[in-house]
């Protein structure tokens, strides 16, 4: 007798919501399987097959997907579903072929023109380790780093710059960190000579103590994926499983206690830590919850990666933002990629924004507002 009073309240209480919803903006997204334009995606263990959206499933059950109502403010739907599942499970995915053959030779040949400004690491600045240690490569060869690509004249600079806001990446960047993405880190360029050592095992959500941590967190919460820092790092040369180079502990994104100190010294279960092949031009996003690290660089060519971070327009790790002539101050920055290297501050205060499209939005804030503000703190924006 109850039931059609029961479905009354719900279609009132759903009408209700309808009304008061946020705005929804409308987008073009991947859709849950991968098409032949998009780029492909692919995991895998050392040693087993991958894994590709692609596959025919067709002919298998599956259970219903749940649609979930996306806000532009941080829209997991910039992914497949294949790639959500992937991120979530592991804590990083592999995106193929952004980046041309040609692009990444060029990359290559301006980073050789500047070949006496990389800094090899020596001393106490090496990373894996005392010799003899399992990340300490042959105990003498350090990595070596090399930043200001973002301020280097074109074309040298191009493919740097193109990776804050190319239009493969940026659904990506949507989907992880939010619309108002932002840059965090400055870009860095990580070379490893054959024999150099790795990098201790480290990230992770819980702080060596036990402790929460909250600048590194990752969560899912009503079908979305929230990262307080993104690891994007695109591929500049080949890495074949074993090679060394990066390495993850998969789904320890979502540990509830520390990583213990043999798994970071990679001395105990190996077989948790996966080093993903990777081909130039290839782009990998991992989250900094995610236990991760490098392996001694064991191939006979160079490795070479360039890495960013990645965060919320509310959310800031490092403090090279403070430093404009190094960050937003450069007098020939794109819209749009001025945008992505807004200091930290929400998206309702005038926060430009790049939609999915590539286009500089945001949202306003109203003038009487702006207004009032400036009459009590003398500055529009409190």
């Amino acid at each position: 007798p109850f039931r059609p009073a029961l479905v009354r309240a719900m279609s009132q209480t759903a009408t209700s919501l309808a009304a008061v919803a946020p705005k929804t903006v409308s987008i073009q997204t991947r859709g849950s399987a991968a098409s032949s334009s998009s780029p492909r995606v692919a995991q895998g263990r050392t040693g087993r097959p991958a894994l590709f959206p692609s596959r025919d499933t067709s002919s298998r059950p599956r259970r219903a997907a749940t649609v979930v109502a996306m806000s532009s403010a941080h829209d997991n739907s910039g992914m497949s579903d294949m790639e959500r599942y992937l991120f979530d499970l592991n804590g990083f995915i592999v995106v193929r072929n952004v980046f041309t053959a040609d692009e990444i030779a060029r990359a290559n040949a301006a980073i050789d023109a500047r070949s006496e400004r990389i800094v090899e690491r020596k001393g106490d600045l090496r990373l894996g380790g005392n010799k003899g240690d399992p990340l300490a490569g042959d105990g003498v060869t350090g990595r070596a780093d090399l930043g200001g690509m973002l301020e280097w004249p074109a074309p040298d600079r191009d493919l740097f710059r193109s990776v804050l806001t190319h239009p493969k990446l940026v659904p990506y960047y949507h989907a992880l960190v939010g619309e108002a993405y932002r840059m965090d880190h400055l870009p860095l360029l990580i070379q490893q000579a054959p024999g150099a050592d790795g990098f201790v095992f480290h990230g992770g959500k819980m702080n060596d103590d036990g402790t929460w941590c909250d600048e590194l967190a990752y969560h899912w919460n009503q079908g979305r994926m929230y990262n307080r820092l993104l690891a994007v790092s695109v591929a500049l040369t080949r890495t074949e499983p074993g090679d060394g180079g990066f390495c993850v502990v998969r789904g320890s994104h979502k540990s509830n206690l520390p990583c213990p100190p043999s798994i970071q010294r990679y001395e105990e279960h190996r077989d948790l830590v996966d080093n993903p092949g990777l081909e130039p031009g290839d782009v990998l996003f991992f989250t900094e919850a995610a236990t991760h690290g490098t392996l001694p660089w064991s191939a006979e060519h160079t490795r070479r990666a360039a890495l960013y971070r990645f965060a919320p327009a509310t959310s800031a790790y490092g403090r090279a933002y403070l430093t404009p002539p190094h960050w937003g101050g450069m007098d020939d920055l794109t819209d749009a990629e001025r945008a992505v290297l807004e200091p930290p501050y929400h998206q309702r205060l005038d926060r430009p924004a790049l939609t999915m499209g590539g286009e500089v939005a945001g949202q306003r804030r109203a003038e009487f507002k702006k207004e009032h503000d400036a009459k009590v703190f003398g500055s529009k924006y409190f």
